[in-house]
Parts: C-alpha cells; structure tokens; sequence
C-alpha cells in the first residue's frame, strides 16, 4: 500500500444535458466543483484522463455516441499509463421497464430508447476488466444510480477472470429518482472538509457513512468488488484532509515509514512490512523518542546504529513538520512550498529520488530520506529548505522558535549555515543577462545581437553587439562579448550573474545549441541557460490577440500540482496536419505545456505553430526521438525546471549519469519572460525584423 495514494489516477467526469428532459440548472457547477476536488493533487489526486487534458465534458451537444467515444478514450488513455480511472457521471438516467440496468441519456437520448444512452454497467465493467486499469472507481449522480452495478458475472468471469477492481458510489437506489445533484454537492463538501479520526486515505466505507447524513431523500449507496489478491493499494476516493488534525502518525510519510521498518526488522524481523501499524511504529514525536531509548537498550550492532539513524531522521520529520507549522502559520503555502523546494534542488544541482509530493509531510520527508550522500546526513538540506520557506514569507530564521527547533534536531550549525548561505545566494538570483537574435531579417543568424542586463527583474543597461563575421561562429563571438560586458557590470555592483537568457527564431532554436558555445569554457558550465522564443518580443497582431491566452496557460501550467508533468505529448501522427492541428490548438485542445516524441529536424513552421499557443515546449534531439516510455522521466525533473535542462546537460558533459531528461531541449517562455518582453515593448521601441514575424499561425502556408 503506498500511504500517500500516490499511484497515477485519470480523472473523467461526464455531465451532459437531455434535450427531452427537464434543464438540469445546478449541472455545470455541481460537475465543475466535483472535479475541482478530485483532480487537486492534496485531495483527489488526479490527473486528466483523456488524451488531450481534459477531464471535465459537460453541457449542450454531448449525444450518447460522443459519450461512449468520450469513456472508450479515457479507458484506453488509462491503459497506455497503467493509471487507475476515477469516472464520474451526472445528469439524468433511467432504467428501461422493470429492469435494473442505468442507462446515461445524453443530449439525444429519450426515456425507454437504450440505443441513443449509455448503458452504465458495461462501460465501468468494461473498464474494470481492462488488463492494464489496476482499478476503476465509479461515482454515479442520476436518478436510480444503483442500476449502475454491473452484472456480477461481468466481474468475477470477465477478462481478467475475476481479478477485477471496482469500487462504486451512487447517490440513489435503483427506484429513486434524484433531486438539485444534492449527492454530488455533498460529496464535493465532504471531499473538502475530509473525516476527523479517520485515516490518510478515505475510500467508499468513509464517504457512505457521511453522505448518507447529509443527503436527504436518497439511498446512498456504495460497493467495493476487489477480486485481486495482489494488489498493492487501496479503492480510494480522497485523500483525508482533517488527517494531519486527528492523525499524529501523518507527520511523516511513505519513506520515512519504509526507512524505519526495515531498520527495525533487522532487530526483529516482525517489523520488516512498511505497511505494518502495530505499537512499536511511532506516531509522534514522543512515541518516536521511547522507542529510540527501547532501541538504544539493545546490544550494540550494526543493525542497532541503523535503526538508532532511522529513528532520528524520524524525529527529524516530526519536529521540522510541526515547527514550519506552528512558526508560519498561514505564511505555509503550497506556493511557497514548492518555490523553496524548486529553488533547493537548483542550488544543489539534482533531481530528487522520486517524483515529490507538494505536502509540508511529503516535502520534508524527501529531503529527510532522500539527501545528496556526501552530505552524510539530512540536516544541510532540512535547513536549507527552511530558511528558503522563511524567506518567502518574510520571516528572518532567528528567534526562539528556531532556536528550539535547530536543539532539538541536532542541527544548530547547519541552520547557522542556511541562514548565511540563504542571504548570499540570494544575490546570485538577482543578475539575468537577456540575448536576443530577433534581429535576423530571414529569421537566420543575425547580423547583431540585442542585450538586456536585468537587476532584481528591472532593466538596469540595453546593450547591441554586432556580429563580426556572418554566421553562427559571428553569433557566438558577439555572445562571448555580451557575456564579457555583463560580468564587467556584475563586477561593479558586487553581484554574480548566474543565469544567461537567449531568445531565438524557430530555425535557430532547432539547429542552435547555445550551451555548447564559449571559449575555454562551454557557456553552459559556467551559467543556467534558458532557451525562449524571440518572436514575443516583437509580436504581430495574431500574437498579441492570443498573448493573455498564453499567459494564463502559464499559470495554469505553474500551478500544477499533480504526479506527473503538466505536458500534453504530440506524436508525428498528431502534428503531421497542420490545418487539423491549428484547429486543435485553436479550440483549446492542448491546454498544457506540449512536448514533441518525433525529432523535428529543420521542420521550423512547426515549432511557430505550437509557441504560438504554448509557453512550454519540448523536443528531443536525439535520433531516436522521445517514445511514450521516456515521458516519466519528466515527472521527478519537473520541479527542477527550466534550469534542471542545463544541469543534465553539464552531467552528460562529465560523463555522469543524467537520465533521459538530457535527450530534450525546451523553450520555457515562464511568467518572468512574458512580463519582460511586455515591459521590453512598452520601454523600447523594437523593430518589427524577421521574416517570420509576419508570419499568421493561422495561416495555412
């Protein structure tokens, strides 16, 4: 069982309106509120669950064939990643005569009519038996829900001969009709609010108990056929919000539990099982001290000293937990969380062990349980992470709060250390060097490069630098010489430029690799180097009517908090027409960073098309493109990004091990690039340049 529920989940959420039946008013907003909490990562947990992001269909249109198109979609989407499918159907249902099969009516559908609905039943089973859907969860909203069950022969003789998993919610029973989504808005209330004294996890038993309470009128009722004797996780819905109130065990998590239990069985191989919860299991801090003195009372070994860490690095967790909540109260957010992390992992120039849960409890338990070892230990980090959180809300890291703290995890020195490490390195963010070649007029290399020398995000010296030779080496001359002037102002102002800026046109984005240029040293080694697209700072019309789409795909893209990266993968089958693509991108398909699996070559036209829609995105570089089973890698690296690209690359360079993501290149056009090419047009006049500024991305040619 993995505690935190962190296997992948695909959401999809069905809700569509009946043209021959009675408006449902509350529909949209009861779909959109469910959706919203199951596809959170701190409750739901889920990511979309069709192939091109999305996860909520509701409203005007949906007929019954484009329904089951839409499930048969997220089934197979699941299958491809092996992800459990969470569906969740709403609206109105019926059953045909005295039978006690639901059927979904979509905006065709007539009462008694079975082939214009959705036969309920045989979509979850059919989901349910797939080989590669570790389970299905079904929450049901309709009037007689309960003829959602599937035939029982259905699941314990199906494809996977009996060794299907499905757990159901339905809000009525098979003769109730059903009133105002009352079962969906309970449901979304108690998803939020969570279950006092339960566990981390809540499943079908925990939602029965107290929906069935709340919702009045209706049968609530619920199942759970697990017939898999292997299966490693649970059937859950939520993850328990009021778990962190009722649950002192919840202050540490899934590494911390594997790390103590096998310490522990060394000594008594009784303990051995993760997933074990008997009395020697600690919950809190002081349960965890009483058993580091019962451990210290055996016999010196090694096992002894293994276990005597285990139990320190634990209460290491417990007590860094409860001191960044009590000491920042509402100044701890996820925001803030994942900022530090972001900033922690960059400064070390690594990739954390597996993909991070944005948790106060995930976090530290990471850092805890998953440290550089040439550290020896975890304090370094702990501090570390903390003084950045302390920064980001205004906190200085003294007081006697922090003092306590610092005793009683051992690591006075170290949070010394941050504090002083955390005031330095925070001049090393405060220089950027912005390169532009917009100026090219056939979208080639240019004849001269322009420079941006930015000071705490404001522009501080404009700077041109002809190119002296036509060509690529002209380029990178000018760029040696650009780089050479800033350093001499980082020079006088005491400060270090860390990070160099590069903006490009399509062409030179594909066949350029800026990293790699540099005398003596690869520019890439001395500085982060992040690619953009040049053709934002000097937009045509089309571009600037779609610019506040682009940014709110940002945000959208940045506030991701889910398992895995929010990248939408384009395959040579999905780009190859383009009048289908730009319809695509047109309508919103895309809605998150996109990432390419085919090699590009010089195919420039393309790239214009997709960062005309996307400030992120991807291609790979490697002869053998990037097929579906590298996508993963991405998920770990992602809270490492954009600058986490050039430390891969610095690791291939020594001939380290630096995983699939080193095979990618990335324009990553963030939220500090969109407001700088903003403030660059509104300060500085730029001439509109190249050839492909003219160029319309709904252009066909």
């Amino acid at each position: 069982m993995s505690v935190g529920g962190r296997s992948r989940r695909h959401l999809l959420v069905l809700a569509p309106q009946c043209a021959s039946q009675e408006r449902l008013l509350r529909l949209k907003d009861a779909a959109t509120e469910l959706h919203d909490v199951l596809i959170d990562g701190e409750l739901g947990g889920c990511d979309p669950g069709l192939p091109d992001g999305r996860s909520l269909i509701t409203g005007e249109g949906l007929t019954s064939t484009w329904l089951r198109t839409l499930a048969g979609d997220a089934i197979r989407h699941a299958a491809e990643r092996s992800a459990a499918l969470v569906l969740v159907l709403l609206g109105h249902g019926f059953v045909p005569g005295s039978t006690t099969t639901l059927y979904l009516m979509g905006a065709d559908s007539t009462e008694e009519t079975t082939d214009r609905a959705v036969n309920v039943g045989e979509l979850l089973s059919a989901a349910a038996n797939h080989l590669r859907i570790p389970s299905v969860l079904g929450i049901i909203d309709t009037c007689h829900a309960t003829g959602a069950l599937p035939a029982p022969q259905d699941l314990t003789a199906g494809t996977r001969n009996g060794r299907s998993r499905l757990a159901l919610l339905m809000g009525s029973s098979v003769h109730q009709t059903a009133e105002g989504l009352s079962f969906s808005r309970a449901l979304t209330e108690f998803i939020r609010d969570g279950a006092p004294g339960a566990g981390p996890l809540l499943g079908v038993d925990e939602a029965l108990k107290a929906l069935r309470r709340t919702v009045v009128g209706q049968d609530v009722t619920g199942t759970v056929h697990d017939g898999d004797p292997f299966a490693q996780e649970p059937m859950w819905i939520t993850r328990n919000s009021s778990h962190h109130d009722a649950l002192p065990g919840s202050l540490y998590g899934p590494l911390a539990r594997e790390a103590l239990a096998a310490a522990l069985g060394a000594l008594d191989p009784g303990r051995s099982d993760p997933d074990w919860s008997g009395p020697e299991l600690p919950r809190d801090a002081s349960s965890a001290q009483k058993l580091r003195d019962e451990v210290t009372g055996c016999a010196p070994s090694p096992a002894r000293e293994r276990a005597l860490h285990a139990i320190d690095s634990l209460l290491i967790a417990i007590r860094t937990v409860e001191f960044i909540r009590s000491w920042l109260g509402s100044g701890l957010t996820t925001a803030r969380m994942r900022q530090a992390l972001y900033t922690l992992l960059a400064s070390e120039q690594r990739t954390p062990g597996r993909t991070p849960d944005f948790t106060d409890v995930g976090i530290v338990d990471q850092l805890v349980f998953d440290y550089p070892s040439v550290d020896g230990n975890c304090r370094r980090s702990v501090a570390r992470f903390v003084a950045l959180l302390a920064r980001g809300a205004g906190k200085r890291l003294k007081g006697r709060e922090v003092k306590r703290w610092a005793r009683s995890v051992n690591a006075q020195v170290a949070v010394n250390d941050a504090a002083e490490l955390i005031a330095s390195r925070q001049d090393e963010r405060r220089l950027r060097l912005v390169l532009s070649l917009h100026a090219s007029l056939t979208g080639d290399w240019p004849e001269m490069l322009q420079a941006w020398l930015l000071h705490d995000g404001e522009l501080l010296h404009p700077g041109e630098f002809a190119c002296p030779t036509p060509g690529k080496k002209g380029v990178e001359d000018a760029l040696e010489a650009a780089v050479a002037w800033a350093e001499e102002h980082a020079e006088a102002l005491d400060l270090p430029l860390r990070r160099l800026d590069i903006a490009a046109p399509s062409a030179l984005l594909l066949s350029w690799r800026p990293e790699e240029a540099g005398i003596g040293l690869r520019l890439g080694v001395q500085y982060d180097v992040v690619l953009h697209w040049s053709r934002r700072l000097t937009p045509d019309w089309v571009l600037r009517r779609i610019e506040r789409a682009v940014t709110d795909r940002w945000e959208a893209i940045a506030a991701c908090g889910g398992a895995s990266a929010p990248v939408d993968w384009l395959t040579e089958e999905d780009t190859a027409e383009r009048q289908v693509l730009r319809s695509h991108l047109r309508n919103g398909r895309y809605p998150r960073g996109i990432g390419l699996t085919q090699v590009v070559g010089t195919d420039d036209q393309l790239l214009e098309i997709l960062l005309s829609y996307t400030p992120v995105l991807l291609w790979p570089h490697a002869a053998d493109g990037f097929p579906q089973e590298r996508h993963g890698c991405l998920d770990q690296h992602w809270v490492t990004m954009p600058e986490g690209l050039t430390h891969a690359y610095r690791r291939r360079w020594r001939g380290e091990e630096a995983g699939d993501v080193a095979d990618l290149r990335a324009v990553w056009d963030d939220r500090e690039w969109l407001r700088f090419c903003t403030l660059v047009r509104s300060s500085i006049p730029l001439a509109q340049t190249s050839s492909e500024d003219s160029k319309n991305p709904e252009d066909p040619t």
